[in-house]
Parts: C-alpha cells; structure tokens; sequence
C-alpha cells in the first residue's frame, strides 16, 4: 500500500492512537499534528512551516489527508447560548416543534461559510503538494448531555465567562446536530470548489440517531482511537482504490 500523510489538529490524535492501539497492522501512515500557539505544553508538534515543507517533499503517490476546521458547529452550539432555537437544514425539513426561536437558514450557511474564506494551512499545503490533498470531516456530534457536562466539570476550567458550565447549561443536541450537518455541507461544497477531495465521517460511526455511537466517546469534542481506526480504513480505501486506478491507467 502507497503511503499517506496527516496533518491536522486536534482530531488527529484519534487517528495517532489508533495506529498504535486499534491499527497497529497498517503501515506507510504518519500522522503530524499541528502546534496551537494557545497550548504551548503539547509536545511532538509541527508548525505551519514545517508542515508545508513535508508536503512539499511528498511524491505525487502519497495522498495528504488534513484534519481541520470543523469544528464551528461545538463553538456556536456546545454550551447554552439563550432559547431553544431551530432552522431548517433544506426546504423538506421539518422545523421543531419545541424550539422557541426560528433562525433562517441562510444566517446560519453564511456564518459557516464566513469562516471558511482563510483557510491558511489548506491553501499552503494544497500550493506545494504534488498529490491529492484531501480534508477529513470533524466526527459527529454527541447526543449525550450528561456525559458532556460529567467531562465539562472533571476539567481544570469549569467555567464559561465567569459563570459555571453547569449553570450556563448544555444547547439541545438536536441543535448541536443540525449545526454539525450544516457546517459539513459547507466544507463539503467549499472543498469541491477548491479541488479537494472531501471525506465524510465514517458510516460505521453513526448511531441510530445520527449522533456519534457512545462507543466512540472521548472528551467534550473529540473521538477516540476506534473512531481513528474507522478513519484509517477510509484512508486505506482511497489510497488502495487510487492505486487500482493507476494500475489500470
């Protein structure tokens, strides 16, 4: 199997660990996760610089996967923000009856959309790299409340602007949904318009409400090494499948 790159940010570390814990057998997969300058403890980091210059070096065979951005639908929907709201994700959608407040659609494309006008690293590495540069999708949101405030309040910062966490509350998860799936087709449809492969959350990964299976729980925002692996397979799949093709030519 030909060899892929990841670089990404915090959404990487599932892939990371799921090569040593859940997909030892796979080889050729490096994973780089990119420093934040908010959290200057991580260790084993790349800056921006040194990521374009890896994907610089890469062969026109390995396949860059980014995980990033995605991540809009936790700031905007993770913590309370005032009253049960609802918006419709398309025309045939049925609008929730227990929301209180309506938002139109299009205020909450174009705030998607607003943030996805620099997106710095993807246009650097996509400049430099001779193969097909792909962007991974934020896993699924969480249906759990109880399990979101429970690892809210093991955290060291309980707080949210100087309210607790617990006070401020949790925003509905079929809010915190709709939010995740609008952000999704906005990456979605800017990745097709820059020429990047895009790559929806595992199948595998969904539960029956289309929340993510609790067996893929991490922390607040994240998944965890299982979630990676099914990552990892969709990796092997388009590398795999790319390599057909060529063969094939």
């Amino acid at each position: 199997m030909t060899g892929a790159v990841v670089i990404g940010q915090s959404h990487s570390a599932a892939i990371a660990q799921a090569l040593v814990a859940e997909r030892a057998c796979v080889t050729g997969i490096t994973v780089h996760r990119l420093e934040d300058r908010k959290r200057p403890y991580e260790r084993d980091v790349i800056t921006l610089r040194e990521a374009v210059a890896l994907a610089r070096k890469l062969s026109a065979d390995t396949p860059v996967f980014l995980s990033t951005l995605g991540t809009y639908h936790n700031i905007w929907g993770l913590l309370r923000s005032g009253q049960d709201f609802d918006f419709l994700l398309s025309p045939d959608d049925d609008p929730d009856p227990d929301a209180q407040v309506r938002i139109p659609h299009r205020a909450v494309a174009s705030a998607f959309e607003r943030y996805l006008i620099k997106p710095t690293l993807i246009r650097k590495i996509q400049a430099v790299a001779k193969s097909r540069v792909f962007l991974l999708s934020a896993p699924p949101p969480k249906q759990s409340n109880e399990f979101i405030l429970e690892r809210f309040m093991k955290q060291k910062k309980q707080s949210y602007r100087g309210i607790s966490v617990e006070e401020v509350g949790l925003e509905r998860p079929e809010s915190r949904l709709k939010l995740w799936l609008m952000e999704n087709r906005a990456l979605a449809k800017w990745a097709a318009s820059e020429d990047l492969g895009f790559v929806e959350a595992p199948r595998e990964a969904f539960d029956a409400n289309g929340f993510l299976n609790p067996q893929l729980y991490s922390d607040v925002t994240h998944a965890n090494a299982k979630y990676g692996a099914l990552v990892i397979d969709q990796i092997c799949e388009i590398i795999d499948g790319a390599r057909e093709e060529r063969a094939h030519g």
